[in-house]
């Protein structure tokens, strides 16, 4: 045997090891450990079933940013299926896109009705308190014009937009538009119109910081301060946390915004989503050492995010950046790409809504049997402004209608005493009953 140099063996292991040691460490504990083993595990095998289980870890920690990369990492090697439509909800719901929540929901029954997610996609989509349109007492033509003010800010025509507001407001005054307008006109006059909102729709955050906004704008700075400390107190998901931060800060007042983070990480200590917001309100306060430990955490336990990489090259940035939710737009692109045949029509939301409403009171398979015969007959241009929202009283109608027709009288006559749009209500509803007759 000749004798020379060892033979060094390369120490290389398989995804499958580091996958087995990822799982291993998945404890609440432990979790930032697993997800650096599994983040080793989808490098050298790049299968989507470990990409889905380190957005299931990352999700956990309450890293949004992380989870939709994973989804779109998925997604791109493995396909669209029910269990990332599923993902894309919850991410959409973190967001505040409750639209593409729904649809994406709606996707992940449609796609996997047997999946591992589906039972909590079907508890979602009957259970989340989904924000429904008020119907304004007489305000069909408002919530139209609305709808137009909103298209002309959507096209960043703001002379337009508010024209086409203060029409809404003087047709009929509600919450809604009195939001708009308020985002529209001076902060002097504004902030009436915030404060009445604000009364009309308690338990919201968003009309609390647009009037705290205002009132700082207007120089009413003890108003401004109560308005803040009542969004602080309803701030909810994570994009109304990074609402309230953005809020905070043009104020001047980063240390309220700390305070909060702050909060939230004592829950999630492994959110690099928080510990960025973090990393923000300490350079605002001028404690950069603090600031870099904050960014320093944020990169161990998410090494790709864009954000952490971008001040690490720019310290000097204090700004959220606003491509943060763009790899949710991408898988956005996604879900509404489905085939037409997956995708929900009018009907499918219109009964979706009606099983919301009178869910304990009327059976879902008795909406189904009642309601599409009258959809039937509807026209076109009935069924696109009834999908579009631009006509309120559809709703209403409809409610009525199945509970007549199940024999709640009791019910829809109470409802229709402080129903909002009552009269166009009926006169669609005597509609549908003589066509009932007619059968």
């Amino acid at each position: 045997m000749k004798e020379g140099r060892p033979v060094v063996v390369p120490f290389e292991r398989p995804a499958a090891y580091w996958a087995t040691k990822a799982r291993r460490h998945d404890t609440p504990a432990r979790r930032p450990d697993a997800v650096r083993l599994m983040r080793k595990a989808l490098e050298k095998s790049g299968d989507p079933k470990l990409a889905m289980e380190l957005f299931r870890m990352y999700a956990d920690m309450e890293c949004h940013t992380a989870a939709e990369r994973c989804l779109a990492t998925a997604a791109a090697r493995g396909g669209l299926t029910g269990d990332i439509c599923f993902g894309i909800g919850c991410c959409a719901l973190n967001r505040g896109e409750e639209t593409l929540a729904e649809k994406a929901l709606e996707a992940s029954l449609r796609l996997s009705p047997g999946g591992i997610y589906a039972e909590q996609a079907q508890d979602l989509l009957e259970t989340y308190p989904w924000q429904q349109t008020d119907l304004p007492p007489r305000g069909a033509r408002g919530e139209v014009l609305l709808g137009r003010a909103q298209r002309a800010l959507a096209a960043e025509n703001i002379d337009d937009a508010l024209i086409w507001a203060r029409r809404a407001w003087k047709k009929s005054h509600s919450p809604r538009i009195a939001l708009l307008l308020g985002a529209l006109l001076p902060p002097e006059r504004a902030v009436i119109l915030l404060c009445w909102a604000s009364r009309k729709i308690p338990g919201r955050q968003q009309p609390y910081l647009m009037l705290a906004l205002a009132c700082h704008k207007a120089g009413q700075g003890e108003m401004a301060y109560q308005a803040l400390m009542m969004a602080y107190l309803l701030c909810g998901p994570y994009h109304q946390a990074e609402a309230f931060c953005l809020a905070a800060w043009e104020m001047g007042v980063p240390d309220i915004a700390l305070s909060l983070i702050d909060m939230r990480l004592s829950a999630a200590p492994a959110s690099a989503d928080y510990l960025r917001l973090r990393y923000l309100c300490l350079k605002r306060m001028g404690a950069d050492e603090k600031a870099g430990r904050a960014l320093a955490a944020l990169m161990e336990i998410d090494p790709d995010d864009p954000g952490g990489l971008w001040y690490r090259r720019h310290p000097q940035d204090m700004h959220l950046m606003p491509a943060r939710p763009l790899m949710l737009h991408a898988l956005a692109a996604r879900i509404y790409a489905l085939p037409r045949r997956l995708k929900p029509g009018p009907l499918d939301r219109t009964l979706h809504l009606m099983v919301m409403l009178l869910s304990g009171r009327v059976e879902p398979q008795i909406i189904y049997k009642l309601l599409p015969p009258i959809w039937s007959k509807l026209s076109p241009a009935e069924k696109r402004a009834c999908d579009e929202e631009r006509q309120p009283h559809y709703p209403l109608a409809f409610w009525l209608y199945l509970l007549l027709r199940t024999g709640q009288f009791d019910i829809a006559r109470d409802g229709l005493t402080h129903a909002k749009g009552k009269r166009r209500a009926l006169r669609a509803l005597k509609r549908y009953m003589q066509w009932m007759k007619k059968e």
